[in-house]
């Protein structure tokens, strides 16, 4: 009599089988995306608490492992541990995805592109720490850490998504509002550090006057408010068209958080001058800034690897 065959389970992935006994590969890369975020809040925090220069050399405090606690010192080098633990999460997350995926040229690329990020990462934080918070060398260390955000998200999805398809057209408008966002984001972070944030104490106008008034300051404040603008006119033609073509569920409520964030940020802006800078408005305020820049990205990621007749709205 013929044995009647067993068709066995797909074996799953033995890496890491500790990680994979406690959560899968979703649960982590939201973990790794969540964490990234939060640093480059807690980067914020540090920019507006003044606390740069708490530590002033790199990767020790002081000269030493713990060191003494007061206030600034306590939020740099929480912000340094925080860092450390991030920056392995992202490793591991890269190395994971491309493990479960290593014929995905998207998600081989992007678990590279992730790894070489946080490589810079680490070398520009320690430029950041020996050039004493050069505003050049802060705006160039959250560059790279937003865009490591956008990374993450991309890997994420590119991992995890088993309808993806790189063979649909890039998604150029959500892309050009993303860009529009992190050219934002990148000009708030040097018109701070540059002192800028108060050339103008009134908004929306700029001394009572539509124009600036000129000097180096007064041009740069008046610069980030022009984009923040132009990134509103944006806004509103991707809000537009999105309504208009757009089928996908997903792609439909990011969009429409965006514009709920774009809106609260402008608010949030404002009152940075109204109250004149006070440190929790200037941590939301990045926190908003670079919460537009995620969920962009995110728009632009789903856009990209879910085509549109493969996800309908009901």
């Amino acid at each position: 009599m013929q044995k009647t065959g067993v068709i066995s389970p797909p074996r799953r992935s033995n890496l890491f089988p500790f990680l994979a006994s406690l959560f899968g590969f979703e649960s982590l890369a939201l973990i790794t995306i969540l964490a990234t975020y939060g640093l480059i809040v807690l980067g914020g925090a540090v920019r507006a608490t003044d606390s740069g220069t708490a530590c002033p050399d790199w990767p020790l405090c002081h000269g030493q492992v713990l060191p003494q606690w007061d206030g600034h010192v306590l939020v740099e080098y929480s912000h340094r541990v925080v860092a450390s633990i991030v920056g392995v999460l992202i490793f591991v997350t890269a190395i994971w995805a491309w493990r479960r995926n290593p014929t995905a040229p998207i998600v081989s690329g992007a678990a590279l592109l992730s790894i070489v990020l946080l490589v810079v990462q680490v070398l520009v934080g320690a430029a950041t720490v020996d050039t004493e918070t050069n505003a050049s060398v802060v705006a160039l260390h959250l560059s790279i850490a937003l865009s490591l955000l956008a990374t993450l998200i991309v890997l994420a999805l590119g991992a995890t998504r088993t309808n993806s398809d790189t063979s649909a057209a890039l998604p150029v408008l959500p892309i050009i509002v993303g860009l529009g966002a992190f050219a934002l984001v990148i000009s708030g972070a040097y018109v701070s550090q540059e002192g800028a944030g108060l050339a103008y104490p009134d908004w929306p106008l700029f001394n009572g006057k539509l124009v600036s008034a000129g000097g180096r300051l007064a041009d740069l404040h008046y610069a980030h408010r022009l984009l923040a603008a132009g990134l509103g006119v944006l806004m509103l033609v991707l809000a537009a068209a999105t309504w208009r073509r757009e089928k996908r569920r997903a792609v439909l409520v990011a969009v429409a958080v965006a514009v709920g964030i774009y809106i609260a940020q402008v608010f949030v802006g404002a009152a940075n001058i109204w109250l004149t800078l006070a440190t929790p408005l200037r941590v939301l305020h990045l926190a908003l800034a670079s919460a537009l820049w995620a969920v962009l990205a995110f728009t632009s990621a789903w856009s990209y690897l879910t085509p549109d007749n493969k996800e309908r709205a009901v």
